[in-house]
């Protein structure tokens, strides 16, 4: 008689192959998701954060403060009394202009209005020495996806921030 020869894998090598695969796919795909998207949420948190230090800073200086919202931009401001004009913070860092994604799409709310972004006087949230701000709410997105962020301000100064991408269910965060 002649040994046999095996030829080709047994079931059990196929299905541990295969298991292996599975493992390593399901870490890639996972490993990449949607960097855009990873962007916009950090610039939402650093928005969330830079609105906290604008109102404590209006309300330790005792000066109003706004927060002027462009296109694809936003950037804080002094109001000088003397010379009635709005003047551009830039010192600390902080509080520079920033520059947003050309991708993201902006929309400003106020009492429920769509306000103009591309308006030199418009677009502004005031901050108030008493605490109080211009009541608002700003809607970032993505375009062509369902990735979308609402912050909202109060008058009596709360903010709050609701992702809205989630399965189509809207999640309130405060705090993020």
């Amino acid at each position: 008689m002649f040994p046999s020869i095996q030829q080709g894998f047994t079931l059990l090598e196929v299905l541990v192959v295969m298991v292996l695969l599975g493992i390593i796919l399901s870490v890639a795909v996972i490993g990449t998701g949607n960097p855009q998207a990873d962007k916009l949420e950090e610039d939402v948190r650093r928005l969330l954060q830079i609105l906290k230090l604008t109102q404590e800073e209006a309300i330790l200086t005792r000066q109003q403060i706004a927060v002027k919202f462009g296109t694809q931009h936003y950037e804080l401001s002094r109001y000088d009394d003397e010379e009635k004009i709005w003047i551009p913070i830039s010192d600390p860092a902080i509080f520079r202009r920033r520059e947003l994604d050309p991708g993201y799409e902006i929309k400003l709310f106020q009492d429920g209005i769509s306000v103009s972004l591309e308006e030199e006087d418009s677009g502004r949230v005031l901050f108030y020495s008493s605490g109080e701000m211009t009541p608002f709410e700003l809607h970032l997105s993505l375009p062509d996806t369902d990735i979308r962020y609402q912050m909202t301000g109060t008058m009596l100064g709360e903010l709050s921030v609701e992702d809205m991408h989630a399965y189509g269910t809207v999640v309130e965060d405060p705090s993020l």
